[in-house]
């Protein structure tokens, strides 16, 4: 039988036992799932360990578990992509954060980009999905949510002589012929919004590229793909080659 899996405080874990104090975790063993002392779970400290325990105590504030076994979680990836991904309408980036969780992305940007249809994000509902997405596919962290940047600041954050990054563009060279694309461990990929990034931010990147920064302008194909399936395709096609 499969079993529930739960990130909790990784100080929660003294020795033996689990002793958990998150409110929200309780209440979805006891209330939610309605487990019991004697059920079995799979509880995750952030770090990369996960721990087969057995619950010995639960209720809706807290919760006690023997620790049975603890192993390392071995489903990340070795490449660690970072996902900026132009804001769009709450429902589409919720998507993209639980969808490109599960497949793999370890950090999320939120871009305000000139075409960008929405402008603010609320970041405790953003967690909240990164985190039951890492659970629902047994990932061993939750990724990162970093604050909302203008496309300038995320490009200066981004852009280092050592960190490869991928501007998703019609305009791009295929993904396919990419050596961002085979880089082993750490890769930006920039998402814009619907309608595409304007002319001003993609000569901001060409200036860049002009450099010498280590920074390609992609496309994935000759279909014309939503803002909120562009960042997933190109995590998909990276993380299996």
């Amino acid at each position: 039988m499969k079993r529930h899996r739960f990130f909790i405080d990784p100080r929660a874990i003294q020795g033996r036992f689990a002793y958990i104090e998150d409110a929200s975790v309780c209440g979805q063993i006891s209330k939610v799932l309605r487990l019991r002392a004697g059920d079995e779970v799979i509880l995750l400290d952030g770090l990369g360990f996960e721990y087969a325990a057995r619950l010995v105590e639960v209720n809706a504030r807290k919760a006690q578990a023997e620790i049975l076994h603890r192993q390392m979680n071995k489903n990340e990836a070795e490449l660690k992509i970072t996902l900026y991904q132009a804001l769009v309408k709450k429902d589409k980036f919720e998507w993209v954060l639980q969808k490109c969780t599960e497949v793999g992305v370890t950090h999320f940007v939120a871009v305000q980009a000139a075409r960008s249809e929405k402008t603010g994000l609320n970041e405790e509902r953003a967690k909240k999905v990164l985190k039951e997405a890492a659970e629902q596919s047994e990932r061993a962290i939750i990724p990162e949510l970093s604050e909302i940047k203008t496309f300038e600041s995320a490009l200066r954050k981004a852009v280092t002589p050592d960190t490869p990054t991928m501007i998703l563009d019609a305009s791009g060279e295929s993904i396919v012929s990419s050596k961002m694309a085979r880089t082993r461990y750490t890769l930006n990929v920039f998402v814009g919004p619907e309608g595409g990034w304007d002319e001003a931010e993609l000569e901001a990147v060409r200036g860049l590229m002009r450099e010498g920064y280590p920074l390609e302008i992609v496309n994935l194909g000759p279909r014309v793909l939503r803002a909120e399936t562009a960042g997933l395709v190109a995590a998909g096609i990276v993380l299996n080659r």
